[in-house]
């Protein structure tokens, strides 16, 4: 009759463990970091707003930004063909 040998492998690796840990610690760390910047209304330009004044949206460009450089190309260009 054939024996059949079972051995345990008690080998417990804890390095995943511990970068699984510090993995998600970081994330939390930075959900809360993020959270707490958009909580705090924090100014992101560095300026500062008088009290009581109206606040104003600054429109982003959405212009992609291949299209931005032929245009700041394009306007480079004019005076030498306008001279």
């Amino acid at each position: 009759m054939a024996e059949i040998r079972m051995d345990e492998h008690s080998q417990n690796n804890v390095l995943p463990w511990l970068l699984g840990l510090a993995l998600l610690a970081l994330v939390i760390i930075g959900l809360v970091l993020a959270l707490a910047d958009t909580a705090s209304g924090a100014d992101v330009g560095g300026g500062t707003r008088e009290v009581g004044a109206p606040q104003e949206e600054e429109k982003k460009d959405e212009t992609p930004r291949r299209l931005q450089q032929w245009a700041s190309a394009a306007r480079a260009a004019e005076p030498a063909r306008a001279a």
